[in-house]
């Protein structure tokens, strides 16, 4: 039925709605404008997919506390994650950092863990495979733990930001999806809406149609909440971008969703590179 309703969809249907894109984008599951998740799950044509449980979730490291608040003093980060941003941040004034022969207070450029909008991509950028998708990962900016599910632990900067907007975002796209939104989703409203809209999605989403991710830029920024715009090629060929927030939350980078449980906005079908940091040969 879908594979039906993927062929009447008119080519100059807006980008959000149209079921390749939508997978084309990388999230797979999470494109969840209420227009786009009605198209997707067919809100007429007599499923039950409200009815459809929610999957529980693991907790971790990442967990809100009990009343949703972050359970961490501001400034701290969970057990085990430490990122050489922080080695940085704590040279004294005078310039006793030693790292790798580099001057004192001195940031090698694009390897990002300058508090600066980022103008390259890491320098040791790693590819992980992530249930059939390519994500970017790096030793020094992150994720540099992987517990289960959740890819964690990101250097407190605008790049650290964008990693974990591409590793949490793919992250709604498997199976354990419901245990990442748990500790990867700023909590709050948005986040509740969110759970219930994927949860009538099922739990691992085909992938026949995924694209790339291609480049990034980063928008407006502060040292707790950065604009990631995201930039992914689809199979044939053609660029889109979408933009979703993170917000430092509970020590670590986590995506903070609309109140209709909107992850990303709005997203474009056509645009073009200029200004975007690309993927190496993305």
């Amino acid at each position: 039925m879908l594979g039906r309703e993927r062929n009447e969809v008119a080519d100059d249907a807006p980008f959000w709605k149209q079921r390749s894109w939508v997978y084309s984008a990388v999230f797979l599951g999470t494109a969840l404008v209420m227009a786009t998740f009605s198209y997707l799950t067919g809100a007429d044509n007599g499923r039950a997919d409200a009815a459809t449980p929610v999957p529980k979730a693991v907790k971790g490291p990442l967990s809100p506390g009990a009343e949703g608040d972050d359970p961490l003093p501001p400034g701290k980060r969970p057990h085990g994650c430490r990122t050489e941003d922080e080695d940085m941040k704590d040279a004294d004034e005078e310039g006793k950092q030693e790292k790798k022969g580099e001057e004192p207070g001195e940031e090698k450029p694009g390897n990002g863990l300058s508090s600066a909008r980022p103008t390259a991509a890491p320098e040791d950028v790693v590819w992980k495979n992530l249930d059939g998708m390519h994500v970017p990962t790096s030793p020094s900016v992150g994720p540099t733990r992987f517990d289960g599910p959740v890819w964690w632990c990101y250097a407190h900067t605008p790049m650290g930001a964008v990693m974990a907007a591409h590793g949490v975002l793919t992250h709604m796209g498997t199976d354990d999806w419901r245990t990442v939104a748990e500790q990867q989703i700023v909590p709050g409203e948005g986040r509740d809406s969110f759970i219930s809209q994927r949860s009538g999605l099922g739990p691992d989403l085909d992938r026949e149609d995924a694209g790339v991710y291609s480049g990034f830029l980063v928008g407006s920024y502060t040292r707790d909440r950065v604009q990631v715009r995201l930039l992914i090629k689809g199979v044939g060929g053609g660029l889109g971008a979408t933009t979703v927030t993170m917000r430092w939350s509970g020590g670590d980078w986590k995506v903070e969703p609309q109140s209709d449980g909107t992850l990303y906005s709005a997203s474009e079908s056509t645009v073009s590179s200029g200004g975007f940091v690309r993927w190496g040969a993305a």
